[in-house]
């Protein structure tokens, strides 16, 4: 079972358990929902083309989304003191924790600890370049075990103020591991870009509890068990446990109020809506062209009936009429592939709003979770067959057209919201 599946397991468990009276038909169309999803990540290609095309529009606004908040966050600090107002109280308990050790005969420990929490503080007062290089990541790790092994001989101040270390280690980690992605990693399929949105998601909240903390007692273990996802999000195989996924959609509730299937898949309807925008610019750019040039092709046929062609208008004539049948065929092509993916995109703005909503938010339009469960059912056979839109019969497409009619505006709104994120 991979990652996005086991998220979606979960969280159809949980909403089997519920026993509210007329519960059920909402619980099949949310389980079914999260399923198309999830379907529709893993075999994207067969609805929306290659995560290439997707990832060429959307990444330079992907590309904006972390540098403008290390930027915001540095300012921040340089505003206040040349440091963050939690250091001051984080030296202090970390003094008391090198005393600790010293006094238990750990000298050499507390020497290394010692180093490792200067290096966190170092990074935590250049949190613009905070990017490391390979030699600072494996200086990084390094420091990351002996945090581990003093952490596990602390208690109180002394160990907040361990974790605090050990937070900005794995932040400065992570954050170099999602700069990588970015800038030299081909996205391999939108399961991976899933996981990248994510991870740079738990990321900009850690930056936000590091600039926003007074003092240690700010930063809990949520802060370390969010960076330490990240982290793990951004492995070739990720690896979370039922009790894992429980714990992060709490925790992702809390934070940012939303469940975590929402949290993780808005980031595909976002990306796939934008892209969607994109491919209508191009198509009515064609179409526009192509309109003007028919217009001329016909005046032009018409000076030819009339014989009051000149030979320059009869040479334009000419070439017209062998580029445009090519040109037409492109657009005919652009339009139809345009409307198919406008269909499954929308139609995924639904599955999600069924995962985020609650049914009383869908009064008067209680029909949509019946459709829902049965248009989902549909793109999931198209997944795990391959099956293209024209291998659908009339029916089934008009059923998909009607339901992601009544989403439209709502994806368009979503797909806007990654421009204005990254602005």
């Amino acid at each position: 079972m991979g990652l996005w599946s086991s998220i979606c397991s979960a969280a159809s468990s949980a909403w089997s358990t519920v026993k509210e009276v007329g519960s059920g038909i909402w619980n099949a169309a949310r389980e079914t929902a999260a399923r198309a999803v999830e379907w529709m990540a893993e075999k994207a290609e067969v609805f929306v083309g290659s995560v290439k095309s997707v990832w060429n529009r959307v990444k330079p606004f992907i590309n904006k989304v972390i540098r403008p908040v290390i930027q915001k966050a540095a300012d921040l600090a340089a505003k206040t003191l040349p440091n963050f107002p939690w250091i001051g109280s984080a030296l202090k308990a970390l003094d008391k924790a090198l005393g600790l050790l010293v006094e238990w005969d750990k000298s050499d420990l507390a020497k290394r600890i010692s180093k490792a929490i200067a290096w966190a503080i170092a990074q935590a007062k250049k949190l613009k370049d905070i990017f490391l290089e390979p030699k600072e990541m494996e200086e990084a790790a390094m420091h990351e075990e002996i945090l581990r092994q003093a952490r596990e001989q602390m208690r109180g101040e002394a160990a907040q103020a361990i974790d605090l270390a050990t937070l900005i280690t794995h932040y400065a980690q992570l954050s170099t591991r999602i700069r990588d992605i970015l800038e030299t990693i081909q996205i391999a399929n939108f399961e991976h870009y899933l996981r990248l949105r994510a991870a740079q998601k738990l990321l900009a909240d850690t930056e936000t509890r590091l600039t926003g903390a007074q003092d240690i007692n700010a930063i809990n273990d949520d802060d370390l068990f969010l960076i330490d996802v990240g982290s793990e999000l951004l492995k070739p195989t990720p690896q979370l446990s039922d009790a894992s996924v429980g714990r992060l959609n709490e925790v992702i509730v809390a934070r940012f109020g939303k469940k975590l299937i929402p949290f993780v898949f808005e980031e595909m309807i976002m990306a796939w809506g934008f892209s969607l925008e994109e491919m209508e610019n191009e198509w009515k750019t064609l179409s526009e062209a192509l309109a003007k040039e028919e217009v001329l092709l016909r005046r032009l046929n018409i000076g030819k009936r009339l014989g009051d062609l000149q030979p320059i208008d009869a040479a334009l004539l000419s070439e017209l009429e062998a580029r445009l049948p090519a040109q037409q065929s492109e657009m005919q092509q652009k339009r139809k592939r345009t409307n198919e993916m406008r269909n499954y995109v929308f139609a995924a703005e639904g599955f999600l709003q069924m995962l985020e909503k609650e049914p009383e938010e869908f009064a008067g339009e209680e029909y949509l979770a019946a459709d829902s469960r049965e248009v989902g059912m549909l793109i999931i056979e198209c997944a795990q067959f391959g099956k293209s839109w024209e291998q659908l019969d009339i029916d089934q497409q008009s059923l998909i057209i009607d339901f992601a009619n009544m989403f439209e505006q709502a994806s368009r709104e979503r797909a806007g919201l990654l421009v204005e994120v990254a602005a």
